[in-house]
C-alpha cells in the first residue's frame, strides 16, 4: 500500500464517499470547506492506496492536553467495506505510528465506537475509563435552580 497526505482540493473531495461511510452527518457540498476549517487547527487527512485506489482514510491532529500530554489524535479512521478484514486499517495506523515516532510523539489516542472496539484491541490499543459525551450548550444555560424539568428526555435532573 502507498500512504500519503491528501492536500489538493481534488484529493480531499474524492475522499468524501469513503469518509461518508464513517461520518453520516457530513455533506458532499460542504466537505472540502469542513476539512479546510479543521486544517486551520492542525487536522491532516491521510489516505492508504492500493493500486491507486483509496482504500483507507485517516484524519489526525497533533495535540497536547493536560490529561494526555503530547499525542497524535485520530479523529477519523475508515476502510472501504470491500477492503475490511485485509489489514488496511492496521497498515495505515502503523504508518501513522512510524510518522508520529519520527516527530517525537510517544502516544496515539482516539475515541472508538463500540463496533470498532475489537479492531482497536487487536491492533494493541489500551482502553481507558473515560466515556466521551456531549451536550447542547443551551441545555446548560440559565439558572439550574429555576429548572424544574430536564431540558431533554435523556437528561438527568440537576437536583
Amino acid at each position: 500500500m502507498e500512504f500519503r497526505e491528501l492536500i489538493a482540493d481534488r484529493e480531499v473531495v474524492e475522499a468524501f464517499p469513503l469518509m461518508a461511510t464513517l461520518r453520516d452527518r457530513i455533506r458532499e457540498d460542504s466537505f472540502l470547506a469542513d476539512v479546510r476549517r479543521q486544517q486551520v487547527e492542525g487536522y491532516r487527512l491521510f489516505g492508504g492506496f492500493d493500486g491507486g485506489r483509496l482504500v483507507s482514510l485517516a484524519g489526525v491532529r497533533r495535540s497536547h492536553t493536560l490529561a494526555r500530554g503530547e499525542h497524535l489524535f485520530v479523529d477519523d479512521l475508515v476502510t472501504a467495506e470491500a477492503d475490511q478484514g485485509k489489514g488496511r486499517g492496521r497498515e495505515l495506523l502503523a504508518w501513522l505510528a512510524r510518522r508520529a515516532a519520527a516527530e517525537g510523539i510517544a502516544r496515539i489516542h482516539l475515541d472508538s465506537r463500540l463496533t470498532a472496539k475489537g479492531f482497536y484491541e487487536r491492533v494493541g490499543f489500551t482502553f481507558l475509563t473515560s466515556i466521551p459525551c456531549w451536550i447542547d450548550p443551551s441545555d446548560l444555560s440559565g439558572d439550574p435552580e429555576d429548572r424544574s424539568q430536564p431540558a431533554s428526555p435523556n437528561a438527568a435532573s440537576p437536583r
